[in-house]
């Protein structure tokens, strides 16, 4: 069993952060060991949007919804998310939460693989949306 991944940004376990020009971001987190599997985590944020934005499909290069093939909500604390399993780009492969707040949209995901089944991931998911704090910007 791996580890718990510490959410530290730069941590030992980043695995890389970006801001696109609509001020959109990713935050990732990976754990690795050869033999074993992987844990990888994404945070995602859409300042000032609450579209599901859309990417280019791998096969045809059109636009298509960057989350997709909804299975239903969960609700934690104050969240209430909706739960997507066929997603694009960073989040191919995973299981993601998306969920709207004050105007914007956020997600989490996790990756489905090995060592951890589709039913972990969803209660590991859990789990993280029951712990998500909200961050202000420094001013």
């Amino acid at each position: 069993m791996p580890d718990p991944l510490d959410a530290q940004i730069g941590g030992s376990y980043a695995n890389g952060e970006s801001v696109s020009r609509d001020r959109s971001y990713l935050i990732s987190f990976i754990w690795r060991e050869p033999g074993s599997g992987e844990v990888h985590v994404n945070l995602r944020g859409y300042p000032g949007a609450s579209k599901i934005p859309t990417c280019s499909d791998l096969d045809t290069d059109k636009p298509v919804p960057c989350f997709s093939d909804l299975k239903g909500n969960v609700r934690r604390g104050d969240i209430v998310a909706r739960v997507y399993t066929a997603n694009q780009g960073a989040d191919q492969w995973h299981v993601l939460y998306a969920w709207r707040h004050r105007g914007s949209l956020y997600a989490i995901s996790e990756h489905v693989t090995p060592p951890f089944t589709y039913a972990r991931v969803v209660r590991n998911l859990n789990r993280m949306l029951t712990n998500l704090v909200i961050v202000r910007p420094k001013s």
